[in-house]
Order: structure tokens, then sequence, then C-alpha cells
């Protein structure tokens, strides 16, 4: 397993991103704003999940209520977007194919692992407990943890400070350019995750990952991407 000791190798730390990296949600989030945004009557923008990509809970909530009109507090909209998306995460979504015998690998070689991901904790937790993640990961920082999201480095900075791992000893596994760019910013070793509702950007995700998988298998099987060194 060549390609799999390449990425580990004097690693302290590995943290993932969730949605669209360790699970299957991307496309739940697309229906989930138009249902949301249609109970006040606004029209959803054709490019909303790409101005969204990366936010924290509080940019968010500041997009959805200064520019497209929705007059309620955070509170409200964070707690009818956990409804809303509460069913397929505790029930349907499922998991990107070998992630969790990535995950399992890690913990068997002793390395320590965190997530940062964008969406809520109540979210993350219920998906990442059913699909068997939860116990691997020493911490999670949430989108509600940070004001500045992705690419803002913060998330991935604070998440290794937590671990007590050095950035530079990091890899961070992503979907999304501005996650990429927030591990990077963070002085650590990025690899790029293969989503569907990100193909428009699989450019601009190569331009800045280090590695790139289609799917977690390619770590096993010695298919792994390496881009830069």
């Amino acid at each position: 397993m060549q390609h799999l000791d390449m990425l580990l190798e004097g690693k302290e730390a590995v943290l993932f991103d969730i949605d669209g990296t360790l699970i299957d949600s991307m496309g739940v989030w697309e229906e989930i704003d138009r249902i949301y945004l249609k109970r006040y009557g606004i029209e959803m923008p054709a490019k909303l999940p790409e101005i969204l990509s990366g936010m924290s809970i509080a940019q968010t909530t500041a997009y959805f209520r200064d520019v497209l009109g929705v007059k309620e507090t955070d509170e409200k909209m964070v707690s009818d977007w956990n409804e809303l998306a509460y069913e397929q995460y505790s029930q349907h979504i499922l998991p990107k194919k070998s992630a969790l015998s990535f995950v399992e690998e890690i913990h068997d070689r002793g390395i320590v692992m965190a997530v940062g991901t964008s969406n809520t904790r109540a979210l993350a937790e219920v998906v990442l407990k059913r699909l068997g993640f939860f116990e691997y990961f020493a911490c999670m920082l949430t989108g509600e943890d940070v004001k500045k999201g992705k690419p803002d480095p913060y998330i991935y900075l604070e998440a290794a400070r937590r671990v007590k791992a050095d950035p530079s000893r990091c890899i961070v596994f992503e979907d999304i350019p501005e996650g990429l760019m927030a591990g990077s910013r963070a002085g650590m070793k990025t690899c790029g995750v293969w989503d569907r509702f990100s193909l428009m950007k699989e450019e601009d995700k190569r331009k800045i990952a280090d590695y790139y998988i289609r799917d977690f298998s390619d770590i096993f099987e010695n298919r792994v991407e390496i881009l830069r060194g």
C-alpha cells in the first residue's frame, strides 16, 4: 500500500471535512435551500450552492438575511435547516466509498484525527455516529464554532491546536476548493476528493491540492494522483 504510506508518512494528524468528503450529502442541500426559500416566497438563485460553499453558519445566516431577504434570527434559521435535513442525515445519507476503512486504518496506525466542517454540530454528530465514524475523531469543529468559514484557515489551525499537532505535519481531505485552500493556508498538505456536486470546480481543486482521489479506495489501490511534491 505504497500510496497509503506516502499520505500518512510523518503525519501527526489527519483532518477531514464531512459533507462531500466522508459522506455523499451535497445534493441534499440544494433541495433543502429550495424548500426553505420557497417558504418565504424567494426563488433560489442558480448559483447558491457555490456562493455558500465553505461559509460558516454565521456567514450563511447573514447571507440569507442581508442578501436573500429572510427576516429571521440566526437561531431560527439554523433550527429550521436542521429540521429539514435531519431525516436525511439520521437515516439515508451514505458514506463515500472506503472512507470508513481509511479512518480505521489511520486509527490503527495511532494517528490522531479531527473534523472541520461548515455544517451544524447536530447534523454532523448524528450522521457520523450512525455511519460509525464519530468514535475515531479526537475533536470536531463545525460551522457554529467559527466566525469566518473556509477558505479562512482558522478551522483547521484550531483543530490542529486542539489535537496538539504541528500544522506542517497534518493532511486535510476536502471536496471543495475553499476547503483545500483553508488547509493550504494553514500550512498543511491537502488531498482533494472527487464529488459529483463540485464537478465544475475540478480544475480549481487540482490547482490547490497536493493529491487527488476519486474515492478512498484509490488510497488502498495506489491510484492517488500526485499533483505536487
